[in-house]
């Protein structure tokens, strides 16, 4: 049985969805089979919490939302960071306390038309209950949150750590 190193408090990802599994990563680690030789696999990855937690040497991660594909790829070569996206959210977080709903849904059209990693960090920290949601034509169609004070220091603090652990 394979058990890395502790998880009984699982770290969470800087990417909240639907079926997000940090919460289970313990049980899952404890219920596997695995000596940690070969790679892992997860043809599924999701918010990436159990492969994050787990933390393999070598894992293939896929998933069918190109947009949590770019996300991590984009970690993982390093154009995402965690100071990059601090001040991104500072910033978004500025204009969406001064601007409200209406700069939402300008970064929403945006990230539709550019599909900016970034942006998917701003509206899923800030749409109706982190919500991941796209319509058939694949834009991001989830509402705003109506909480325009959403990115206080804390927040984007805790992402910020998110992010530097992965």
């Amino acid at each position: 049985m394979f058990l890395p190193k502790s998880i009984s408090l699982a770290k969470a990802p800087p990417i909240k969805i639907q079926g997000i599994k940090t919460k289970l990563t313990p049980f899952i680690a404890a219920s596997i089979a695995w000596d940690g030789d070969g790679r892992w696999i997860e043809p599924f990855m999701g918010s990436c919490a159990v492969a994050m937690n787990i933390a393999p040497e070598r894992a293939l991660l896929a998933d069918t939302n190109e947009h949590l594909i770019r996300f991590y790829q984009q970690v993982q070569s390093g154009l995402i960071t965690a100071p990059r996206v601090q001040a991104f959210l500072e910033d978004e977080g500025a204009k969406l306390l001064a601007r409200g709903e209406s700069h939402f849904y300008e970064v929403r059209a945006r990230f539709n038309a550019e599909g900016n990693p970034l942006d998917l960090v701003f509206l899923n920290r800030s749409c109706f209950n982190g919500i991941m949601r796209f319509n058939s034509k694949g834009g991001f169609n989830v509402p705003f949150c109506r909480k325009p004070e959403r990115f206080r220091q804390a927040l984007i603090t805790k992402i910020c750590n998110q992010i530097a652990l992965i």
